[in-house]
């Protein structure tokens, strides 16, 4: 079986979803819903070998967290900070 490529790329900023109650909390009371990916990961382990996005909070990057393509949805391309 031939793994999904992903259209996002390191650099892109993304939205966190609120897919389940840590997502809701995190764009709530921390106000952390933009994120930048930092890593893709076609064959992440803690997604049953699926691909795995590693993202960075947009307010604090010291918070990092892995996430699966549903948790995440793409504002603005890393190409997009070049223009202006």
């Amino acid at each position: 079986m031939r793994k999904r490529v992903s259209p996002m790329k390191v650099g892109d900023i993304v939205e966190l979803l609120p897919t389940n109650q840590r997502n809701r909390q995190l764009r709530k009371q921390d106000g952390k819903k933009e994120w930048v990916i930092r890593k893709i990961d076609p064959d992440t382990i803690c997604f049953g070998r699926n691909e795995g996005f590693l993202i960075e909070a947009c307010v604090d990057q010291w918070h990092s967290r892995w996430v699966e393509r549903t948790e995440i949805k793409l504002i603005k391309f890393v190409e997009d900070e070049n223009r202006e």
